[in-house]
C-alpha cells in the first residue's frame, strides 16, 4: 500500500510540473510575440516540467512506460496509478491558475489548441500520440546515459521542444489544456485513452528497438 501511495503522490508532482511546463507555453502563445518565436519559445521553457521531474525522480507516465519490457505484469497497475496522479495534479493545479487573471488569455489559447485535437481523426491522434511517446523516451533515456552533464540538460530540452513543434501528443500536457479551456466530453475522454495509448506503444517500440540493436551488437561480436 505504501508503494503505491508513493506513487500516487510522485504522480501528483509530476501533474504539477506538467500543469507549469504548459501554462509558459500557452502564456508565451498569449503574449502577442511573433506565431513561431511564441512556440519555440515556449516549446524550450516547457522543458522546465520535465526536466525537474527527471531531477525529482517523480513518476511521469509518459517517462516510465518505456520501462514495461523491463518489468513485471504487476508494473501495468504501477502505471495506472502512476497516470492517476499525473491526471490528478495537472488538472488540479491547472483549473487553479485558471480562476486568476491569467484565465481568461490562457483559456483562449487552450481552447484554439483543444478544438485542433477534438476535429483530428483517431488515428491521427494515435500515431501523433506514438511519436511522442518515442521523444519523452529519448529525453528521460537519453538523459539518464548521457556522460555529458550539459548534454543531458541539452538533450532534455530539445526533445521535449521538438514533440512540440511537431504537434505530437502528450496524454498528460494535454489534460492541462483541456483544463483551462474548461472543455470535457466523452471523445475527449476516448483520445486521452488512445493518448496514453499511443505514448505507451511509442516508449516501449523505441527501447525494444533499443534492446533488439544491442542484442545484434554482441552477437555480431560474437
Amino acid at each position: 500500500m505504501k508503494k503505491y501511495l508513493y506513487i500516487l503522490v510522485s504522480g501528483f508532482i509530476s501533474g504539477l510540473l506538467i500543469a507549469i511546463g504548459a501554462t509558459v507555453y500557452l502564456s508565451m502563445l498569449a503574449g502577442g510575440q511573433g506565431e513561431y518565436l511564441a512556440k519555440i519559445l515556449g516549446s524550450l521553457f516547457f522543458g522546465v516540467g520535465l526536466y525537474g521531474i527527471i531531477i525529482f525522480d517523480t513518476w511521469l507516465y509518459t517517462g516510465k512506460v518505456g520501462n514495461t519490457l523491463n518489468e513485471k505484469p504487476s508494473y501495468l497497475l504501477d502505471l495506472l496509478i502512476c497516470v492517476l496522479g499525473n491526471l490528478i495534479g495537472v488538472v488540479l493545479l491547472s483549473l487553479l491558475i485558471s480562476v486568476t487573471r491569467y484565465g481568461e488569455s490562457l483559456q483562449a489559447q487552450a481552447s484554439i489548441l483543444v478544438a485542433q485535437k477534438q476535429n483530428d481523426s483517431w488515428y491521427s491522434i494515435l500515431f501523433l500520440s506514438f511519436m511522442c511517446g518515442i521523444m519523452i523516451y529519448i529525453a528521460c533515456k537519453g538523459h539518464a546515459i548521457c556522460p555529458n552533464p550539459i548534454g543531458k540538460i541539452i538533450l532534455c530540452f530539445l526533445a521535449v521542444s521538438v514533440f512540440i513543434l511537431c504537434g505530437f501528443e502528450h496524454v498528460v500536457a494535454n489534460a492541462s489544456y483541456y483544463a483551462y479551456a474548461h472543455f470535457f466530453d466523452l471523445k475527449a475522454f476516448g483520445y486521452f485513452a488512445l493518448m496514453a495509448l499511443g505514448n505507451g506503444l511509442g516508449a516501449i517500440s523505441f527501447n525494444g528497438l533499443l534492446k533488439l540493436i544491442s542484442h545484434l551488437k554482441v552477437s555480431d561480436r560474437a
